[in-house]
């Protein structure tokens, strides 16, 4: 069967995180850390380091270990960014709140510190990877904030109401790079999970299509396993009745037992090959088979004349088609051979060969004797529905019509589609050992 692709799973979403990036340690339970924020949390515990050397050099002022306390909390929470995608954008927001009051009501210049950098980190994280579209949009409107309110442009008011000087131009400039920083951030994190949101929608709908085409194969293959048997059996009994006789119907019953035990393993086959994720279609679409499917209606005593590649032919187009082509040809034979049986008479016709790079199928059948009514359901049922579906798949035509045969009412199915261009003998039509014979 057709398995899912993984992103399809359930619980598969284009905001899981730990399906789109590496964690440390590989495979941990629960996630682990994603290793860019282990990365983004290594270099801001570096840059939050540095706030040391203030008190290093000038001793542990309140105001300087406050400095240095905020950035390693900024930087600790860089390793929870992902993981932790709400609390930690809270925290780190609060944080650097924090680290613009501070330096608001510092009675030193404790510089612009690198660690700011950690505003749009939050915002890219919860902006992609936050299913509430909500959150970013908040986070959004924090950050502007921030890039308006910050510690450059609070140190640069400072400086400008501590004296004259032309610090508005710089102002201006400093809070026009952050807030383009910001919006930068916003449209990239945007653009990031829109495309994963579209491919996610992809993934479900060809997930669910392979599931409706694994359905509708499946109901193809037992209407062809099943329902050219069940043919087979019924056109046994019918004969066994009409003939009479105690030999007769038991030769008759024997046929049917025969039928049934085929057919039924032929199901059984079918359900292992549904329930191995490996299965392997080749047998199924052999074209090696399509001579044995025409000769079934000889073995049910209709004179069949059939015009068919040989053998060699078969076998070089085994190797040219694709598995689908073949699966579509071998499904075509059988059922057009149901059908003349079931609901025609003798003559049947067939001729199979490439035309100018498809494969086309003929098959005309006489009307059923008189005296025989066709079986009912007639040759427009699900058998030829089933056809139609298989053939637009690979890009092909069904035509079914009544015509007329040997100067009665006939009925012809014609089908055709575009195969694999063979080359040399196998682009030939060579007609079957004997065709002109009438069994």
């Amino acid at each position: 069967m057709t398995a899912l692709p993984e992103a399809a799973a359930p619980g598969a979403s284009p905001y899981d995180w730990r399906r789109h990036c590496r964690t440390v340690p590989p495979g941990a339970a629960g996630g682990g850390l994603a290793a860019v924020d282990l990365a983004w949390g290594l270099l801001c515990l570096v840059l939050a380091s540095r706030n040391l050397d203030f008190i290093l050099d000038y001793g542990p002022h309140p105001v300087y270990v406050l400095n240095l306390g905020i950035g390693l909390v900024l930087a600790l929470l860089q390793l929870l960014r992902l993981r932790l995608l709400r609390a930690s954008l809270i925290a780190t927001y609060t944080m650097l709140a924090a680290y613009a009051l501070l330096v608001l009501l510092s009675p030193v210049n404790l510089g612009l510190d690198p660690i700011i950098i950690t505003a749009v980190t939050s915002l890219h994280a919860v902006t992609r990877w936050e299913p509430d579209r909500r959150w970013g949009t908040a986070a959004l409107l924090l950050a502007l904030a921030g890039a308006v309110v910050n510690p450059a442009s609070i140190m640069a008011i400072r400086i400008q109401a501590a004296g004259p000087g032309p610090a508005l131009v710089p102002l201006t400039l400093i809070s026009l790079a952050f807030v383009g920083t910001v919006v930068l951030t916003y449209l990239h994190a945007s653009a990031r999970r829109r495309a994963a949101e579209s491919h996610a929608r992809e993934v479900r709908a060809a997930a669910l299509a392979a599931t409706a085409a694994e359905r509708l194969s499946m109901a193809r293959e037992l209407h062809d396993l099943v329902g050219h048997s069940l043919t087979a059996v019924a056109v046994q009994a019918s004969t066994g009745l009409a003939l009479g006789g105690k030999e007769q119907m038991r030769s008759a019953l024997e046929s049917v037992q025969g039928t049934a035990s085929t057919s039924l393993d032929s199901v059984r086959e079918l359900v292992r090959a549904l329930r191995s994720q490996a299965q392997d279609s080749t047998v199924l679409a052999d074209l090696r088979t399509v001579p044995e499917l025409v000769g079934t209606a000889r073995s049910a005593g209709r004179r069949v004349s059939a015009q068919l590649p040989a053998p060699q032919v078969l076998e070089a187009w085994n190797e040219q088609w694709s598995m689908l082509q073949r699966l579509t040809l071998v499904r075509l034979v059988g059922e057009a051979m149901t059908n003349a049986l079931k609901h025609g008479g003798s003559p049947i016709r067939v001729r199979l060969g490439l035309e100018a790079g498809h494969c086309r199928l003929e098959v005309v059948n006489a009307a059923p004797p008189q005296g025989r009514p066709a079986a009912p359901g007639g040759p427009t049922g699900s058998g030829l529905i089933g056809l139609q579906e298989r053939l637009r798949l690979v890009g092909g035509a069904l035509e079914a019509s009544a015509v007329e045969l040997d100067g009665a009412a006939g009925f012809r199915l014609a089908a055709s589609f575009p195969v694999n261009r063979p080359t040399g003998a196998a682009a030939g039509t060579i007609p079957e050992a004997g065709d002109d014979r009438h069994g």
